[in-house]
């Protein structure tokens, strides 16, 4: 028999029920009170899949007995329910007592009897979530194939629902764990889309900036959002950028020193196309203060030193001139004061050098120089610290074969005597030897400078740029210097948009390879 005009009016309205609602335990409600008007049945119930236990289980269940009805679990198979599961095929039972496939067990929880049952598999998609159950026929007449052909309609349409809410509960639980992590970050967050305008905004990030997050939430672009603040690298620069994230920095333009370290991400959406952006952001005022109150020091105490060390650099030689009135002891004493003078007064240069070049605008003056001239003339500066120290030096030739260099000379200059003197100071053999060579790499040129000798342990290879780090004394043999020669060497390079590394092993000596950009002609 087909379906009549009521069956279809009661299938609609149904349907629109359905579709309004997407809170889970309502919906179930809604399904097992619909069910049993679909089908004029006294009762209804809705089982549910455990995909991960293959069981299933009263979501929903009214009355008193509910909840020791939700005790119950059937195994796909088992029962009346779980045969319906098993082979997704509708089931009619007009006697339940006289059907090997009933099982009692709800009954017997909630003191119901059951006599008829019509159970219809909740496919969606042809996956199986579920069974809904329509029990005992109001006018005790039995379910027909009509019946069957209403209920899987209405199955179809309640399965499609329960999916839907099922998604919706967990885009809804997933959004708050994200919104609950996003507001209780200590760092500030901010979701853009493709114009900058801001989607989301945490609390912390609403205090960098002085503005609440609903103030600016889909009423501020970001450019307005920063303009009390100087971006590195700009806005634009950020925009253009076409790698996944982007490094920035941003600086209080006036009143209280505030700084914020950064990182933009670039989210894509189809088709690679930009869908957006996620910026966090930290705050590292008092970690920068630090930073300029080391380098305030340091450029004080050095250029407090400076002028008692001209002093006394100047009056020792001259006193040793005339060593003729001068006893042995004397003579010892005035060498031993020129000397380590000597030996202040450099480290005293490496201190102002190192606080020049760690301020936050070094100034280059970038010039054209050929490679072996710039070696030529280091080493050359450098000749009577190498024959003190009986080292010998070569110059590859391949200093010649590759191309000029654009870079700021004297800074240059500096980073190949720190790493040459490196290479002989920490070199306890007798026999010193340093080898300069390079070689081209596209649009660079790599310089290295090689030793033969104690080399570096890898697990060192991070730490050894690092400011005041020294490798200890007793695998080096001494701890002359203050540890600062290849933090200088590192940020002199990295200012000429180059890189240094080092390749070394324990007892294999140290290669430091030097990259540079290559004058473009």
């Amino acid at each position: 028999m087909a379906l009549t005009t009521q069956d279809f009016e009661l299938l609609l309205q149904a349907n629109c029920i359905l579709s309004s609602k997407l809170d889970s335990t309502g919906l179930l409600e809604a399904v097992m009170e619909l069910a049993t008007r679909v089908v004029k049945a006294e009762t209804a119930s809705i089982l549910l899949l455990d995909e991960k236990t293959n069981e299933l289980y009263f979501n929903v269940a009214l009355g008193e007995a509910g909840e020791q009805i939700k005790q119950i679990r059937l195994k796909v198979g088992e029962g009346l329910a779980g045969w319906v599961a098993q082979n997704k095929q509708a089931s009619i039972v007009n006697d339940v007592r006289n059907d090997p496939r009933w099982s009692g067990k709800a009954d017997e929880k909630s003191e119901f009897k059951t006599r008829q049952i019509l159970a219809v598999p909740l496919l969606t998609k042809g996956k199986l979530i579920g069974v809904v159950e329509a029990i005992n026929k109001v006018d005790d007449t039995p379910f027909s194939d009509q019946d069957r052909r209403a209920f899987e309609a209405f199955a179809s349409q309640a399965a499609i629902a329960i999916e839907n809410a099922r998604l919706f509960t967990e885009v809804k639980n997933e959004k708050e764990k994200i919104a609950a992590v996003f507001s209780q970050m200590s760092d500030g967050a901010l979701l853009v889309d493709e114009a900058g305008n801001i989607q989301l905004m945490n609390v912390a990030a609403g205090h960098f900036f002085g503005v609440t997050p609903e103030d600016a939430i889909g009423q501020m672009n970001v450019r307005h959002l920063t303009k009390d603040f100087m971006m590195i690298p700009s806005l634009e620069t950020v925009y253009e950028n076409k790698g996944s994230n982007c490094p920035v920095e941003l600086r209080r333009k006036e009143g209280k020193a505030f700084y914020m370290d950064g990182v933009v991400n670039r989210l894509s959406g189809a088709k690679d196309e930009i869908a957006g952006y996620l910026v966090v952001l930290h705050d590292v005022t008092e970690m920068r203060k630090e930073e300029m109150l080391k380098r305030n020091f340091l450029s004080l105490i050095s250029h407090k030193l400076k002028t008692p060390l001209v002093t006394i650099s100047g009056y020792a030689p001259l006193l040793l001139e005339d060593s003729s009135r001068l006893t042995e002891f004397q003579k010892k004493a005035l060498t031993t004061i020129k000397n380590q003078g000597m030996h202040l007064s450099s480290l005293v240069d490496k201190l102002l050098n190192f606080s020049l070049v760690e301020s936050e605008t070094l100034s280059l003056d970038p010039k054209e120089v050929t490679v072996r001239a710039l070696i030529e003339e280091t080493v050359s500066n450098m000749k009577p610290y190498l024959d003190g120290h009986g080292a010998q030096m070569e110059l590859d030739a391949s200093l010649d074969a590759v191309s000029p260099v654009r870079v700021d000379v004297e800074r240059m200059r500096e980073v190949f005597r720190n790493l040459v003197e490196n290479a002989v100071k920490f070199n306890s053999k007798s026999e010193k030897k340093v080898r300069l060579t390079a070689s081209p790499q596209d649009k660079f040129v790599c310089v290295s400078v090689e030793d033969n000798g104690p080399g570096i342990p890898s697990e060192e290879h991070p730490k050894i740029f690092q400011k005041f780090y020294q490798i200890e004394e007793s695998f080096t043999g001494q701890v002359e210097g203050a540890g600062l020669g290849l933090a200088l060497v590192k940020r002199i390079v990295e200012a000429h948009c180059g890189a240094v590394s080092v390749d070394s092993a324990a007892g294999r000596g140290c290669i430091f390879h030097v990259t540079l950009p290559v004058s473009l002609r």
